[in-house]
């Protein structure tokens, strides 16, 4: 079974962090097939990330999972058409910070609509939130981005992506959740 996987989130929110931090802790137990891959903008900005993990293997299912994140730059928007074609996950990454929360919003508003225009429901496709950069001075409850950044009330991690906190958890909650609505559609 292969997965499509993709991080979204407003510019500098911490998706290609989170990617290359999954990266280098999952080549460290050999799960990792290729290599990590960024493209950058001029202005050092990611265009996007791409990464392949090899088959595992999990309740006698062989999975192939592809991660890639989108630019968060609004500009950028052809971009992330052609990223979110074929998405089976989305993990959505929210900057933590009080000067951010209104830019999280507009991203996950922008991302409904790209997916509206391909023929999917960001309400039905398996999601993960995750509150990033929990380790500012003024990062907002989670109780006070709940509302905005996860109205379907999905699961969330907290996560500082930099020190590798929930990245992984992030990661294994978003496959879980794919697994289980592929598993599930499949019976």
């Amino acid at each position: 079974m292969k997965l499509k996987v993709v991080y979204f989130g407003a510019s500098l929110a911490g998706k290609s962090t989170n990617v290359r931090v999954l990266y280098e802790r999952l080549k460290k137990k050999g799960i990792t097939k290729g290599d990590y891959i960024s493209m950058e903008t001029d202005e050092n900005r990611t265009l996007f990330v791409e990464l392949f993990l090899s088959s595992f293997e999990i309740e006698g299912h062989n999975i192939d999972v592809k991660v890639l994140t989108t630019p968060g730059q609004f500009r950028l928007h052809p971009l992330r058409k052609v990223i979110m074609k074929g998405v089976d996950g989305l993990v959505f990454v929210v900057d933590s910070s009080k000067e951010r929360e209104g830019i999280n919003f507009l991203v996950l508003r922008e991302t409904a609509a790209v997916l509206k225009e391909q023929g999917y429901n960001l309400y039905s496709l398996p999601v993960v939130v995750q509150y990033n950069k929990r380790d500012l001075s003024d990062a907002l409850p989670v109780e006070e981005l709940q509302p905005v950044c996860n109205p379907w009330g999905t699961e969330y991690v907290e996560a500082v992506a930099p020190e590798g906190i929930g990245v992984v958890e992030t990661f294994s909650a978003i496959v879980r959740k794919i697994l289980t609505s592929k598993l599930c559609v499949g019976k």
